[in-house]
């Protein structure tokens, strides 16, 4: 991944990793690109072994003791932050994704709401309570349990096609939890991750409990995945690499989210021309690259025709 010379957007910016609360910058970098114009929108510092390394244990030392209402709070600022701020986050979707500013606008919004029902569920009393006194060998008391936070870290690794919302949607519910986590954002868009972990710490995030490294997965995913400190792993994107994840971490708990096989099923007597628009709509949006595009279409035989018909039309135009 080395940095070649290539004609700069305006809003080019040299980024540093998000690392034991500073913004750290490496000798190495790699380039991102407007993938619509081609012009280099940033250059991104290169993660190191010894950076997955010290960021754990950075992590680790650090022993999360927020309570419930300054989660909330925090998830709630964050929201608010970014709502204030939704144009500029929404230009850095646009410019290393290519996502159009309808597209993008729409991911801001989303992850604000993603921010808000994270705070609302920091909230929720999750302990439960259970009588003991069921059978003839119960005894007459309660047994009572609660959750806390991992002993681990987190590590949550997320790919380019929303990139501030997939990252979101791995921090938000961490947070609220009072975990610890190590994102690794895909290396063709770090902007956004790197965006809203600074808009976490400065609605009050204690920078241990998120840290953003960026760089090469062929050089830094292995120590990411089998740490001894790492105990829970999150990955959403594709199915080989899901597999990889999958058998590299052992008894570590993963969460994979690896696409899908969506159809759309079309019946006789079904409004072919909504259908159809929405079949070409889930099809090509975000150029297909989102878990819940339609990819396969399933027609009833005595409209298959007048549907296709209905779906070229429509792909054309």
């Amino acid at each position: 991944m080395n940095t070649t010379l290539r004609d700069d957007h305006p809003a080019f910016r040299a980024e540093a990793l998000r690392l034991k609360g500073e913004r750290a910058v490496r000798a190495r970098s790699f380039d991102v690109f407007d993938p619509y114009t081609g012009t280099r929108v940033c250059t991104a510092a290169l993660a190191s072994v010894d950076d997955v390394r010290a960021a754990f244990e950075y992590a680790a030392a650090y022993q999360p003791k927020l309570t419930r209402y300054e989660r909330s709070q925090i998830l709630e600022r964050a929201a608010a932050l970014l709502r204030e701020r939704a144009e500029e986050a929404s230009d850095l979707i646009s410019l290393e994704s290519g996502l159009s500013k309808q597209d993008s606008r729409y991911e801001i919004g989303r992850v604000a709401d993603v921010l808000k029902f994270a705070a609302i569920e920091a909230l929720r009393d999750d302990g439960q309570s259970f009588a003991c006194d069921l059978t003839p060998h119960g005894k007459r008391r309660r047994v009572f349990s609660q959750r806390e936070p991992l002993a681990g870290v987190i590590v949550a690794i997320t790919p380019f096609n929303h990139p501030t919302n997939q990252v979101a949607h791995k921090v938000a519910p961490a947070i609220a939890t009072n975990n610890r986590v190590l994102v690794k954002p895909s290396e063709k868009v770090p902007l956004s991750a790197l965006y809203l972990a600074d808009i976490l710490y400065e609605a009050g995030l204690p920078a241990p409990m998120l840290q953003v490294l960026t760089g090469d997965p062929r050089e830094i995913a292995d120590d990411l995945i089998t740490h001894p400190l790492a105990e829970l792993v999150t990955f959403t994107g594709g199915v080989a690499i899901g597999k990889y994840i999958a058998a590299k971490a052992a008894y570590r708990r993963v969460v994979l989210e690896l696409g899908g096989n969506d159809p759309l099923i079309v019946l006789d007597d079904a409004d072919l021309e909504r259908a159809a628009t929405l079949a070409v709509q889930g099809s090509y949006k975000n150029s297909g690259q989102r878990c819940t595009a339609v990819k396969r279409i399933l027609v009833q035989k005595r409209v298959a025709a007048d549907f296709a018909d209905l779906v070229v039309e429509k792909t054309r135009t």
